[in-house]
């Protein structure tokens, strides 16, 4: 067949094609959808986007509320969603695309076909959904929450024999949101127009301690304890003992980690709950914000030196105190004396805290060698103090006025003895040698007398 009857042949069919109405040359001209398209058994031919999108709104209002179910391991009844509820929506812009393209994919006689076969057959723009996966994620979570399990830590229990017990943690478990996600996101491609139903499935959660974790601490049973008394009637006092020992609680010191009594128990404020109380300032009581927290200080340094731990940073007081033996007390100033000791032992350890109704007791706990400690604390010399004579024209002539009566001073050495569990020593070892300065003797005379009477000395 020449090209001339060919070119007849095909003015003939368009001829006819447009003569029948079968191809709308204003669908080609104003980029409308030919005829025989439908969505949703709805015919689009001759329509315009807009009008589409319209088409398209209208069958988002029957698709909101189509229901979605989920099911669970352990649920009897599913979970149901709405389509809205879970962000899902037919894909204006594709469906738009996708009609528009029918009888537009290929050259100029193979669309000229497939125009003739649209208006002949038809042809049905499949339902494509969308997805907001954010709106998709966040129902999701809402109705997976019930399942939602937190895990539980393991424990280190120490019973009131000082008995060690560790108990098991516990699984959790959380819901694969991003799994069920994309489950439903492949149900939907695949089966638009059918029900939807997933399983929800779940991974586990490890706590932030387990058994294992507490196991690897050889924490296994008492290394020390040291308990003071105090006057509980002192009220400030008591309280600044009890918050401060509060704070020193349950605290963990890990192998080689130096503990800072400062920086765990914080600047002791008004702000942080303490009150005035006597604090010992140069070889006097004066009343000060925290004062009687150096009593928990020195009772955690007795139960550290029992512990045979390493002393880092200790400061005796300028005068001796009652609550224990001479030479081992530790006073404590924030932001310039510290009470810091070196974990040396082969696993961790934690201090424990009670106060009781006068008293403080502290212990610490550890991986125990089944040894004997004993602290030892020894005179060496006593410092005789010195008078001084002020003269004060308010003391009448002949007269004296005792100032203070002043007081011994001490030169006092600690050691530390350890035996096996045989009772042999073992070792033997200087901790410390203190210095606890005089009070100097203050007598106030008339102004110009320098002569006291000797029974008066």
């Amino acid at each position: 067949m020449s090209k001339l009857s060919r070119r007849f042949i095909k003015g003939i069919l368009v001829c006819l094609l447009l003569q029948t109405g079968l191809v709308c040359p204003a669908a080609a001209a104003e980029e409308l959808i030919y005829r025989g398209v439908t969505f949703q058994g709805q015919a689009l031919g001759e329509m315009d986007r807009d009008n589409v999108f319209k088409i398209v709104q209208a069958e988002n209002e029957s698709v909101a509320v189509r229901r979605l179910s989920i099911t669970a391991a352990g649920l009897q009844e599913p979970l149901t969603a709405t389509y809205q509820e879970m962000g899902i929506h037919i894909d204006g812009e594709r469906t738009w695309q996708e009609a528009y393209a029918l009888g537009r994919s290929g050259n100029w006689w193979e669309n000229l076909w497939k125009r003739w076969q649209l208006a002949r057959k038809g042809a049905e723009v499949p339902l494509f959904l969308r997805v907001d996966d954010t709106a998709l994620l966040q129902k999701l979570e809402e109705l997976a929450q019930p399942f939602t399990q937190e895990p539980q830590n393991a424990e280190l229990i120490i019973g009131t024999n000082n008995a060690i017990e560790i108990k098991p943690h516990a699984l959790g478990r959380k819901a694969d949101i991003e799994a069920a996600a994309a489950d439903i996101k492949m149900a939907l491609s695949a089966q638009p127009k059918q029900a939807i139903r997933v399983e929800m499935r779940f991974v586990p959660l490890e706590p932030e301690k387990t058994t294992a974790t507490i196991e690897a601490y050889r924490i296994t049973g008492l290394l020390s304890a040291t308990r003071t008394v105090f006057n509980a009637g002192k009220v400030n006092r008591t309280r600044n003992i009890q918050l401060a020992a509060k704070a020193l609680n349950n605290t963990l010191i890990a192998p080689g980690e130096v503990f800072s009594f400062n920086k765990t128990v914080g600047p002791r404020t008004k702000a942080q709950g303490y009150d005035e109380a006597d604090i010992i300032v140069k070889n006097e009581l004066v009343p000060g914000v925290g004062g009687g927290v150096c009593q928990v200080s020195t009772t955690l340094y007795n139960s550290a030196l029992k512990a045979e731990l390493q002393i880092v940073e200790r400061t005796p007081h300028s005068m001796l105190i009652s609550y224990v033996a001479p030479g081992m007390d530790a006073t404590v100033v924030y932001g310039s004396r510290d009470l810091q000791f070196r974990n040396n032992t082969r696993g961790h350890l934690i201090i424990q805290t009670a106060v009781y109704q006068g008293s403080l007791e502290i212990k610490i706990f550890g991986y125990p060698l089944g040894r004997r400690v004993e602290l030892r604390s020894t005179k060496e010399e006593e410092v005789q103090p010195k008078t001084i004579y002020k003269e004060d024209p308010a003391v009448p002539r002949g007269s004296y006025v005792l100032e203070r009566e002043g007081s011994i001073g001490y030169i006092y050495r600690v050691e530390r003895l350890i035996y096996d569990a045989k009772g042999v020593l073992i070792k033997r070892e200087q901790i410390s040698k203190d210095y606890y300065p005089p009070a100097d003797r203050i007598i106030r005379t008339f102004a110009g007398s320098l002569l006291l009477d000797d029974s008066f000395l």
